[in-house]
């Protein structure tokens, strides 16, 4: 306590001596007095009212109209496509047949055509035919493109022998054999054939036709008598004088029965000679079913001499 109050009373005494001792002593000595130093007061420049800003509310926009899409132009109009015009068809022309496929003749290889039998085919794997008869037994062996005769049909299976009448015979699958592509060749040569024939048989008729047309008038009345006598027709469309040659035996591959259309007679001149003519369109058999037919009878002095095919000029058996 008593070092405080000595404390004390030594800045006590200090602040008198530099208040009222030392100026005097100063000037006598010509100290610079110690000026006191003043407080600088940093006065802050009055700060502008800042006035509050309203900020008017932005108007709504309204929502702008989608433009509306520009019309394309319309097309150039097309031109129109040149007309064509329809192909007249020549009343006179060739209609080629559709003729069935051997598919279908064959009834999908169910039935083989009976002209087959008895026709040499060839085996595409080895086979043994055997011959039974009375206790005893024989065996062959055929091999793999060896030959064979077809002799008759059992669903798919063919019955097969080493020669037609033979009794050694086996039953094989038709695939172990060659006879869909043997009989499907054979075909397809005959569809062209036929085709041609009739195709021969058509141009003929026309010919026929242009012949009759021009040809003299001088055709004798109906009677069958002498002469080149026009043949006489009966009521349901068929000539007595072609039944008779039929029934004579003069031509055996057309019976009346299967005649389907009597021509009309017509007078001709054939390799030199007059002749009147008459064809006939019937069903024959062929080795792959039956199918139409057209031969002609040429008939003079009141009897046929020949029936020809109109397709080949060919003399019908």
């Amino acid at each position: 306590m008593k070092a405080l109050l000595v404390l004390i009373l030594a800045a006590a005494l200090g602040f008198v001596a530099y208040e009222y001792i030392y100026p005097p002593i100063a000037d006598s000595l010509g100290w610079e007095k110690l000026k006191p130093q003043k407080e600088v007061v940093v006065v802050e420049a009055p700060k502008p009212k800042v006035e509050p800003v309203v900020i008017a509310p932005k108007p709504k926009e309204e929502p702008k109209p989608e433009p509306k899409p520009e019309m394309a132009p319309p097309p150039p109009p097309m031109p129109e496509p040149p007309k064509i015009e329809p192909v007249k068809k020549d009343p006179n022309a060739f209609v080629e047949p559709t003729l069935r496929s051997i598919e279908e003749v064959t009834q999908n290889w169910a039935v083989i055509p009976p002209s087959v039998m008895g026709k040499q085919i060839m085996m595409k794997k080895e086979v043994e035919l055997e011959l039974k008869s009375s206790g005893a037994s024989a065996k062959t062996k055929i091999p793999a493109g060896g030959s064979i005769y077809v002799v008759g049909q059992e669903g798919n299976n063919l019955y097969v022998s080493t020669a037609p009448g033979s009794p050694m015979k086996a039953l094989v699958h038709m695939d172990d054999t060659n006879i869909k592509e043997w009989m499907t060749d054979i075909y397809e040569k005959w569809k062209v054939t036929y085709v041609d024939s009739l195709r021969r048989a058509h141009e003929y008729k026309l010919a026929a036709a242009e012949r009759a047309k021009n040809a003299p008038k001088t055709a004798a009345k109906g009677g069958g008598g002498g002469g080149n006598a026009k043949p006489e027709r009966d009521a349901d469309g068929t000539y007595p004088m072609l039944i008779a040659s039929m029934k004579a035996g003069e031509v055996t591959e057309i019976k009346p029965d299967i005649i389907k259309e009597w021509g009309e007679p017509v007078q001709e001149k054939i390799d030199k000679k007059d002749y009147w003519t008459v064809n006939v369109k019937y069903t024959t058999e062929t080795p792959f079913g039956k199918f139409d037919t057209e031969a002609q009878a040429r008939i003079t002095d009141g009897r046929v001499e020949k029936w020809v095919y109109t397709g080949s000029g060919e003399t019908v058996p």
